[in-house]
C-alpha cells in the first residue's frame, strides 16, 4: 500500500510539474509575442506614421532647354493616408549635365538636350521618373478610342475600350504617347483606366467619368458614359 501511495504521489508531482512547465512555456511565448509587438512587428504591420511608398508628379515630363520643371512627391503611410513630402524627400538627378534639381523639387534644364532620371528618396522608399529636355515639346494632347471617337464614348457595364493619346508637338508633328502619359479617372467607381489607357466600365444607369491623359503640365480628356 505504501508503494501505491508513493506511486500516486509521484504521479501527482509529475503532473503538477508538467502543468507548471506548460504554464512556463506559455509565459515565454506570450513574452516573446509582446516583445515582437513592441519592436519587430512594425516591419510587418507598419504604424500610421511609417512611410510605405513614394510617388512623383508629373510623370515623364518634357521641357525645353534652360526651362524649369516643378516636381512634387506624395507619400503613402501605414494607415493608408497620403501626404505631400516634397520638402522632406531627397531629390537627385542622374545626369546633372542635362538637368539639376534642388531640395524643393524644382528641376532646371541645361542648354543641351537629352534625358535624366529624377529620383525622390526618403529612407528606404523612393520613386523615379524621366525628365526629357528637348526643343520639341508637347503642346497639346487629344484622347480618343481606337475607332477615333473623341469627346464622349458609351460603354456597357463590364466592357472595356482602349484609349489612344496623341500629342501635338511644338514643331507641329504628332506622336502617339499612349504608353508614356499618366492616365487617371475622375470617378473610378464608374470606370477605371489602366496605365496603358485601357478603360473598364463598372457602373450602369447613365453614370459618367472623365478620363485624363497627362504629360508634364499638358492634359487631354475624354468622357466615358456607362449605360
Amino acid at each position: 500500500m505504501m508503494k501505491l501511495k508513493s506511486y500516486r504521489a509521484g504521479g501527482l508531482l509529475r503532473a503538477k510539474q508538467s502543468a507548471h512547465g506548460r504554464r512556463s512555456l506559455l509565459g515565454v511565448v506570450l513574452g516573446i509575442s509582446a516583445a515582437l509587438a513592441l519592436t519587430g512587428c512594425g516591419q510587418f504591420f507598419p504604424s500610421g506614421n511609417t512611410l510605405v511608398a513614394v510617388s512623383i508628379s508629373p510623370g515623364n515630363p518634357t521641357v525645353e532647354p534652360n526651362k524649369t520643371q516643378q516636381f512634387t512627391a506624395s507619400g503613402t503611410f501605414g494607415d493608408g493616408s497620403t501626404r505631400d513630402v516634397t520638402s522632406t524627400v531627397t531629390w537627385t538627378s542622374s545626369s546633372t549635365n542635362i538637368a539639376t534639381i534642388n531640395s524643393a523639387g524644382l528641376a532646371t534644364a541645361g542648354a543641351g538636350t537629352g534625358s535624366t532620371t529624377i529620383t525622390a528618396t526618403s529612407g528606404s522608399q523612393s520613386a523615379a521618373t524621366t525628365l526629357t529636355v528637348s526643343n520639341n515639346t508637347v503642346s497639346s494632347i487629344s484622347v480618343s478610342d481606337t475607332s477615333g471617337q473623341t469627346g464622349t464614348i458609351l460603354l456597357t457595364a463590364g466592357t472595356q475600350d482602349q484609349l489612344v493619346a496623341t500629342a501635338t508637338l511644338s514643331d507641329g508633328s504628332t506622336q502617339n504617347v499612349t504608353n508614356s502619359v499618366t492616365w487617371t479617372s475622375s470617378n473610378s467607381n464608374v470606370a477605371t483606366v489602366s496605365s496603358t489607357g485601357l478603360v473598364t466600365a463598372k457602373l450602369a444607369s447613365g453614370t459618367s467619368t472623365t478620363i485624363t491623359a497627362t504629360s508634364g503640365s499638358v492634359t487631354g480628356t475624354i468622357s466615358v458614359t456607362v449605360q
